[in-house]
């Protein structure tokens, strides 16, 4: 292994406030030959630690970290794809729930925790976990922002010695360090990082692996793109240098984090850490669902049971916090559209020789059933109010003629929604006034359906 020597001096990316630039270079990142280091692909999970340090909500409830770990564990379907979740250790919710989380026995997803660099830390975990820990990650802070700024370390050097320590120490232990290399994409990459994961690797013999954290978002994932910003680079640069296994953790800030999580498998990690729905400190972290769905696209599918996933977004929006109704995979709303033109290729899909025509994949795989694909509004088209009545009438099972695009009555539905999101002309004013601003809900257009049919209301 090449020996680098820690650079003494300061080296900060400060930015001033401003959006932090990309420096391309003229060549791209290579991409390692694949290894026992690199592959198989791997998932670990960090909803239970790092999600729960989300700025949405006070608490992630005990008894809902089990059941997430449990659905977790059906996901994963024995796949052994999501390898791992960790936890905290310290306070006594956290020692309860380590607690339960190993009485499951799962071999899939593995129990993991998290620790600070000091080796009491690692004795701490010893004696309550019972020797059933195996591995744990802990903190070492590598940008100069962080190890001279936030924890007041006197020298690079000084900030080696002090991680040794406990990485020394779980290793006595004969628990496998993951060194989480936090703000990497803003440190010294040849001044301390590779140094310091060299001293790692031959100190440990090997046995250690690393966390590569993106931790302000501010990665990019194009393999042009110059250290240390340049995920791809990033990677195959400590990779290249350390041969050791690696698994990148990062946030979205500036929106980046699934495409840089791919990258990063690209270029030389074999897990990616992830929390669902993205949770965790400000715009949150990698997303879970994100990057099992783009996961089956890439690589082949091992068994996953992505149905799962629609439970597991029941039970955070019940129990944790509300999820976006946009947010893809797993947003109550992704499926559902009201343009009309849009409505019409909804309506024509189930039967079109070309299978899906506006939706990317089936809802239901995903674990979303019965989901309403259309919702009446502004724009919306007589095909969808044609939806929406007969998927009505076959969930309370009326036994009634359908709706088709040939009924006046449909015709005179459309009229009267779009009447009312016109609103009146007021000539005083010159503008339409008294609109209605919210969408036709499905018993509403039910009752209108009935009043004109039976002739309480005028035609227009």
């Amino acid at each position: 292994m090449q020996s680098y020597q820690v650079n003494p001096a300061r080296k900060y990316f400060n930015f001033g406030g401003r959006i932090p630039p990309i420096h391309l270079e003229e060549s791209p990142a290579e991409m390692p030959i694949p290894g026992p280091h690199t592959h198989p692909k791997l998932i670990t999970d960090t909803t239970m630690r790092d999600g729960a340090q989300d700025p949405c909500f006070a608490i992630f409830p005990n008894e809902a970290k089990l059941e997430y770990f449990d659905l977790l564990h059906s996901l994963d379907n024995g796949t052994g794809i999501i390898d791992a979740v960790e936890v905290f250790i310290y306070q006594k919710r956290d020692l309860w729930t380590l607690e339960k989380l190993l009485e499951r026995g799962y071999k899939f997803p593995r129990v993991t925790t998290w620790t600070r660099a000091t080796p009491k830390d690692i004795k701490d975990l010893v004696q309550v976990s019972g020797g059933k820990v195996a591995e744990t990650g802990m903190l070492a802070s590598c940008s100069d922002h962080h190890i001279f700024d936030r924890l007041g370390f006197r020298s690079k050097e000084e900030a080696i010695e002090k991680y040794m320590a406990p990485i020394l120490t779980a290793c006595e232990y004969d628990i496998t360090p993951r060194v989480h290399l936090e703000d990497a994409s803003r440190s010294d990459v040849e001044g301390w990082v590779l140094p310091f994961v060299c001293r790692v690797m031959e100190e440990t013999k090997g046995r250690a692996c690393f966390r590569i954290c993106d931790t302000l978002g501010i990665g990019v994932p194009d393999p042009y793109a110059a250290l240390p910003l340049g995920i791809p680079r990033l990677i195959s640069t400590i990779y290249g240098v350390s041969g050791a296994e690696l698994e990148f953790h990062g946030h979205n800030d500036l929106g980046y984090a699934t495409a840089n999580s791919t990258a990063a498998f690209h270029y030389g990690c074999k897990r990616v850490n992830v929390t669902f729905a993205g949770l965790g400190e400000r715009t949150g972290n990698t997303a879970l669902e994100q990057v099992l769905v783009n996961y089956v696209r890439e690589y082949p599918d091992p068994g996953l049971k992505l149905e799962v996933l629609g439970e597991i977004a029941e039970l955070i929006q019940a129990k944790v916090v509300s999820i976006p109704q946009k947010l893809p995979i797993v947003g109550s709303n992704i499926f559902t559209t009201q343009a009309g033109l849009h409505q019409t290729g909804i309506q024509r899909q189930a039967e079109a020789l070309g299978g899906l025509i506006y939706l990317p994949f089936d809802s239901e795989l995903v674990g979303r059933q019965g989901v309403e694909l259309n919702r009446i509004g502004a724009l919306s088209g007589m095909d969808g109010i044609i939806s929406v009545l007969n998927r009505y009438h076959e969930a309370i099972g009326a036994d009634r003629q359908r709706f088709t695009g040939v009924s006046k009555l449909i015709k005179h539905i459309y009229d009267r929604i779009h009447e009312a999101y016109d609103g009146q002309y007021d000539q005083t004013q010159d503008s339409y006034v008294g609109y209605r601003a919210t969408f036709f809900e499905v018993e509403e257009l039910v009752r209108m359906a009935d009043q004109i049919q039976a002739g309480q209301l005028k035609n227009p």
